[in-house]
């Protein structure tokens, strides 16, 4: 699934948790340059909502998730960051002792622990970036993460939620170049109802190429394409976004 182990994955968790709890209560009206009506506050409150959320999925054994209700709506205001820092430090000490092999629900179908370390790291990092990007230059994603969230875009949300509909794909390729580490190639087939990849340095009917955090963030729609060196069908990437709204 990941070259990434559950152990790497909690380094992240921690690293990244910490420095969006670091947020200043003045920041939180600060809105996100890009999506549309979210703040800092909006950021900080469904992150800190995710971490009770994974806790209590990785208490849960079986195949039935827990109500999405089990979990409490975050404060409005100033509150929500130690509210936040608290659900951070519960999961953080949760994670540091779970089972890694240990089977869990998840929203796509019964899952080991670890499924649940590597979704909450990537969350933890994106929306990390969310918030500084409202309030200043973001620092990058970490390259080995992101190598690994371009895989888990690939692997869990497109065959589960990226709309093939709106997509209107044929059959066209899409192909991804990281420029900042050797095991950053991607090939992309996408058709009307599917999809299917593999690391492979191929011609696609569209060709993106930039540092790996920067496509990561394309593909989730936090970035325009023309952040990237594009070739080809640029147009095609432009319909990705518009589908994976995730």
């Amino acid at each position: 699934m990941t070259a990434l182990e559950s152990v790497d994955y909690h380094h992240l968790i921690s690293v990244e948790l910490a420095r969006l709890g670091s947020v200043t209560a003045e920041s939180l009206a600060t809105p996100l340059p890009h999506i549309d009506g979210w703040t800092v506050q909006a950021v900080v409150g469904h992150t800190g909502w995710l971490c009770r959320w994974v806790g209590l999925c990785l208490q849960t054994d079986g195949e039935k998730m827990p109500p999405r209700s089990a979990v409490p709506e975050p404060p409005v205001g100033a509150d929500v960051i130690d509210w936040f820092n608290e659900g951070a430090r519960l999961v953080v000490s949760q994670i540091e002792t779970a089972d890694p092999s240990r089977i869990h629900p998840t929203w796509t179908g019964p899952q080991p622990g670890v499924w649940w370390m590597r979704r909450l790291a990537h969350e933890a990092s994106m929306h990390r970036w969310d918030a500084f990007a409202a309030t200043n230059s973001p620092d990058p994603i970490d390259t080995k993460l992101a190598v690994d969230g371009i895989d888990e875009v690939f692997d869990v949300f497109a065959p589960n939620r990226l709309q093939f509909t709106s997509l209107a794909a044929k059959g066209e390729t899409m192909h991804l170049h990281a420029t900042d580490t050797d095991d950053g190639e991607w090939t992309v087939t996408l058709n009307p109802e599917s999809l299917t990849w593999k690391r492979a340095h191929e011609k696609g009917d569209v060709a993106a190429r930039g540092p790996v955090s920067d496509l990561l963030l394309m593909l989730w729609g936090r970035i325009p394409p023309t952040r990237l060196a594009v070739f080809g069908d640029s147009e095609l990437l432009s319909r990705w976004q518009e589908a994976a709204k995730f």
